[in-house]
């Protein structure tokens, strides 16, 4: 999701964006939700953050140092668990997220509209819980938090829910398009099942694959669709590629190298190659609902990869 690519200023921000999560620290893990239909889905963070925003604004005493300790008070420290999380690494301090503002008033009024339309995607966003409970009855629903940060991070998934960057919503075409909200949320909530453990390439590219999978077949689109011909016309060359830096355990070719000046390629071809390999398995396999649930369930990565029977196109 969770969560860089081209839809991003920053690459590296990504995913953080569709990156695995990063689990919340010290924090009690909720109790499993496995009801679609109960599952909390808020945009509170949003209005909390305007309001703050307008208490500045209309101040008079709208300085710098004024922001950030309105955004302290009105935000930070009144926001959901989703804020909370989004703190470490992302939101970094009420301070933080002051400068970024004031670096661009200009992008995060402008964006304004868009993250306020978040509370319209809700009922999307659970029609695609009610499909995933569907082809994966053990799904977990944690809550949904929409929340304003840094532009640094389009979405994570925390032990404590799906964190959704709003102000990265901007439709421009370096940024998320606001069409993009229900696809990333699936994105994130695939994540959020996962089981695979560990910071190999292989587990990386894969679970990323696979909630780009997941989250098409539920909504008909994925975010990475951008990256689709030019892996369609150099997919062999592609594989051949990563089973080598498998070996080495390298990431930059593959993953949040959007902003490396030097790659040629289009980024975060991982994503492709995971999808791909998913796309095999349940293209191979008979069973299309245990295809589903291997794919969601995401245990054993390589494992994965031998059964999906993708090397074999190749020979």
């Amino acid at each position: 999701m969770t969560g860089i690519s081209a839809r991003f200023v920053s690459t590296v921000a990504i995913f953080f964006l569709f990156s695995f999560g990063v689990h919340a620290q010290g924090a009690a893990t909720p109790a499993a939700n496995h009801d679609p239909e109960t599952a909390v889905i808020s945009t509170a963070d949003v209005d909390l953050f305007w309001r703050a925003y307008d208490a500045w604004k209309t101040t008079a005493n709208a300085t710098p140092d004024r922001l950030a300790t309105i955004l302290d008070r009105e935000y930070i420290k009144k926001g959901s668990q989703g804020v909370q999380d989004f703190i470490p690494d992302r939101i970094i301090s009420a301070d933080a997220l002051a400068k970024m503002i004031l670096k661009d008033p200009k992008y995060y009024e402008t964006v304004r509209a868009n993250t306020e339309k978040m509370q319209n995607f809700v009922p999307e966003i659970r029609k695609g819980f009610r499909r995933l409970k569907q082809m994966y009855p053990d799904a977990c629903f944690p809550p949904v938090y929409f929340v304003i940060g840094r532009r640094n991070s389009g979405g994570t998934d925390t032990e404590n829910g799906l964190i959704i960057g709003a102000e990265m919503f901007a439709d421009t075409s370096s940024r998320i398009h606001l069409s993009e909200v229900v696809c990333i949320v699936i994105h994130e909530l695939t994540h959020y099942q996962q089981k695979a453990k560990g910071e190999e390439l292989i587990t990386a590219v894969m679970t990323e694959g696979a909630a780009d999978f997941i989250a098409e077949l539920i909504t008909g689109n994925q975010i990475d669709e951008n990256i689709k011909p030019y892996g369609d016309s150099h997919e062999q060359e592609l594989w051949r590629k990563f089973q080598e830096d498998t070996a080495k355990n390298d990431f930059a070719p593959w993953l949040y190298n959007g902003d490396d000046e030097k790659r040629v390629d289009p980024p975060d071809l991982g994503y492709y190659v995971g999808y791909k390999i998913c796309q095999s398995l349940y293209e191979i396999l008979p069973d299309k609902a245990a295809a589903l649930k291997t794919i969601i369930a995401m245990k054993d990565p390589k494992a994965i990869i031998e059964q999906s029977g993708y090397s074999q196109r190749f020979h």
